[in-house]
């Protein structure tokens, strides 16, 4: 069997898994499918008419207009390159080196190499649909803003999946080099490098804006635009992908064709160093995956019995307030978060990204000394970080039950009920998330100078969503589950995790309309000084909130904790 034929098997087969389900999907859940279709028409029509309305603009400017739309797309679609290299080597490398995903695979009359393809493939699939979908209209919008016509999208779309291939295929490479030749004593060093980098880019946040606003508005606007050139780097994708939109929103069409047939040549080029890749080092590399794992053949330390906890254990448990068997949970839990660095590297990029933007805020170049600025720009961080956050909940705790898996029935036959576990993984994430939260906010506070009653009224604020949104994906999670599926990222996909992702998105919307009713007579342009905050305000905005919250959060956590006090939750098995 050759390796075309072997993949369009797999392909084949998987397919027909596909459409089952999603025919399964639309006959069960008739309403949950209108739901989610109207919510991703929503999204689409008020990301057009905003996207469409900033390029318009921004367009308008005098002499700049052009050149920033020009860069903005550079950026664009750099971040785009970088996020599905992240995001298809997450799917990717839990497809490909997952135990058990794999032990039987591997065993099938298949070359390697066609497992490699297949699960490039279908990593790409489950990790672009969402940048088509968020692309979409901001396509259509740079359609808008060119003046181009109907041709624009025919010609710019197949760069666009031209981009998406060569994201997967390198993905792959990066991972299968990382898994054959990575060792422990590397991560050092490589720290090092990282650490160095970013003390090497501090001069960046450290530029005042008045120094940018000393010269004349194109040395200024140079200096701005010069730490972004790395975007328009001419051996990059997304530099090919960029130029085509500026050809074919000029009308250029030949250009187009060329920039186009670049892609198509790298992509396909991306497939044969994939293709020879796998047959040259996946195996070698499943194979260290597999001698390295508990039972795999490797020398495996053996575990250090302790009948009586330590003093630090004890202690901790009388500081929460555990008996022995939840806090023999919450252990278990910390240690499957601490071995899985694809939940923790991820986590920490966010984050470090947040701070290092909470700690800059003033250095934005808006006028901080105005009201109207101080509140949009304060309203708007908060803003970020929920969004952030229900980025995480929705990816990291939506799954948490569902990856329970098959062995749920032991933590039932713990000591501790299912009821009892949803609680205290519950009170696990959302402590850990909102005590990072908060943080990030009083950081942004300070960093904007805002008194200390705003700074405790948006710590309060961040406190009450971070525990909402928390139990809205783990209720939601333990409401739909999905035991038969070990990976996260198909389990998010689903119809629940799409549910759980639009509630958060309301929840958020209405939180923060909430939160700007004290703020709302600063934001007028002509406000001189800020107009002071009503306490009583404040505490009326913030029993709202927590009423939001009992409904967006509580109420589905009481139907979560209702089902699973029923033994016949476990037929989901």
């Amino acid at each position: 069997m050759t390796t075309a034929s072997a993949t369009w098997l797999l392909a084949r087969a998987h397919g027909r898994m596909l459409r089952h389900k999603l025919r399964f999907g639309m006959r069960e859940n008739r309403l949950l499918s209108v739901t989610v279709g109207a919510f991703l028409g929503l999204y689409g029509l008020a990301a057009y008419l905003l996207v469409g309305r900033g390029l318009d603009f921004m367009m308008k400017l005098p002499l700049i207009g052009p050149l920033l739309t020009e860069r903005l797309v550079f950026l664009l679609f750099f971040f785009f390159f970088v996020m599905l290299i992240i995001s298809n080597a997450t799917i990717t490398g839990m497809s490909l080196f997952r135990r058990k995903d794999m032990e039987w695979q591997i065993a099938l009359p298949l070359p390697p190499r066609s497992l490699v393809l297949w699960k490039t493939l279908e990593g790409m699939l489950l990790a672009s649909w969402g940048l088509l979908l968020l692309s979409t209209p901001i396509l259509l919008a740079l359609a808008q803003a060119y003046k181009a016509d109907a041709k624009f999208m025919l010609v710019v779309l197949p760069a666009l999946l031209a981009l998406v291939m060569i994201a997967a295929n390198v993905s792959t490479w990066l991972l299968i080099a990382l898994v054959l030749w990575a060792r422990r004593w590397m991560w050092k060093p490589v720290l090092a490098v990282v650490i160095l980098l970013v003390v090497r880019t501090l001069p960046i946040w450290h530029s005042s804006v008045e120094s940018l606003n000393s010269g004349d508005l194109s040395a200024s606007l140079n200096q701005i635009l010069r730490h972004t050139e790395i975007c328009m780097h001419p051996m990059l994708p997304s530099s090919w992908v960029a130029e085509t939109i500026q050809a074919a929103g000029r009308g250029t069409f030949e250009r187009t064709l060329f920039f186009n047939l670049v892609l198509l040549a790298n992509a396909l080029m991306s497939i044969l160093v994939t293709n020879r890749l796998a047959s040259a080092f996946y195996y070698p590399a499943w194979n260290r995956i597999m001698s390295a794992a508990p039972g795999g053949g490797g020398k495996v330390k053996a575990p250090v019995s302790r009948n009586k906890p330590g003093r630090l254990s004890h202690g901790l448990r009388r500081v929460l307030a555990l008996d022995r068997a939840s806090y023999a949970l919450l252990v278990k839990e910390v240690r499957t978060f601490l071995r899985e660095p694809v939940q923790w590297g991820q986590s920490a990029i966010i984050f470090g990204l947040l701070l290092i933007y909470s700690m800059n805020l003033r250095k934005l170049g808006y006028d901080l000394q105005s009201p109207f600025w101080i509140t949009v720009v304060s309203h708007l961080n908060l803003l970020v970080c929920c969004l952030a956050l229900s980025t995480l909940t929705t990816r990291f705790i939506y799954p948490q039950f569902s990856l329970e898996g098959q062995r749920l029935w032991i933590l039932g036959l713990s000591p501790l009920p299912l009821h009892r576990v949803l609680a205290l993984k519950l009170r696990l994430s959302a402590s850990a998330l909102a005590l990072v939260m908060v943080t990030l906010v009083v950081v942004s506070g300070v960093s904007l100078g805002l008194p200390g009653q705003r700074i405790l009224f948006f710590s309060a604020s961040i406190l009450m969503l971070s525990y909402g949104l928390t139990s809205l994906a783990l209720s939601l999670g333990a409401l739909v589950p999905n035991f038969r599926e070990s990976n996260p990222a198909r389990i998010v996909s689903g119809f629940g995790g799409t549910v759980c992702l639009i509630a958060s998105f309301v929840y958020i919307v209405g939180g923060m309309v909430l939160l700007l009713i004290p703020s709302w007579q600063n934001l007028r342009q002509d406000a001189v000084a800020m107009v002071n905050y009503d306490g009583r305000v404040e505490l009326a905005v913030l029993a709202g909130l927590t009423v939001l919250t009992v409904v967006f959060g509580g109420i589905p956590y009481f139907f979560a904790k209702r089902q699973t006090k029923n033994l016949e939750y476990l037929r989901y098995l």
